[in-house]
């Protein structure tokens, strides 16, 4: 019998993909815009500390819905950056501040939405995170 432990959250971030590593002779680097997202999801992150233990050996179900700001005149029904990059940024930023999973290598299923917000609605990203194991099977295998 499957068992799922479920927690919710929303992240109020404005969404940013993750742009490649830049290199230099000096080392590398990510673009100012990603990099200020990174230190936004840190500081938000570091205000749950204490709330969420990360677990390690155990799968993971991700539900991401991104509600990215509009722009006065959108040139398109959808956000610029390609859903798989913002995707990239909040799974590694959530494994940087250690608040759910080890490493996620241990998502194993992934639901992703891109969107512009709604009227007076915020934007951000709402996440679900489900644990998934067996009972009796403590690696959910």
């Amino acid at each position: 019998m499957m068992v799922m432990t479920s927690k919710e959250i929303f992240i109020p971030v404005k969404p940013t993909p993750a742009s490649r590593p830049r290199v230099s002779r000096y080392g590398t680097y990510h673009t100012k815009g990603y990099a200020d997202f990174r230190s936004a999801m840190n500081k938000f992150f570091l205000s749950l500390e204490g709330d969420f233990e990360p677990i390690d050996k155990v799968k993971f179900k991700v539900e991401l819905e991104i509600i990215c700001h509009i722009p006065k005149k959108p040139t398109n029904p959808y956000p610029r950056g390609d859903v798989d990059n913002y995707v990239k940024g909040y799974l590694d930023c959530i494994t940087y501040a250690q608040l759910f999973w080890a490493d996620d290598i241990q998502v194993t299923e992934l639901v992703a939405s891109k969107r512009y917000q709604e009227k007076g609605e915020d934007y951000g990203a709402r996440v679900r995170i489900t644990q998934l194991h067996s009972q009796g099977d403590p690696y959910g295998i």
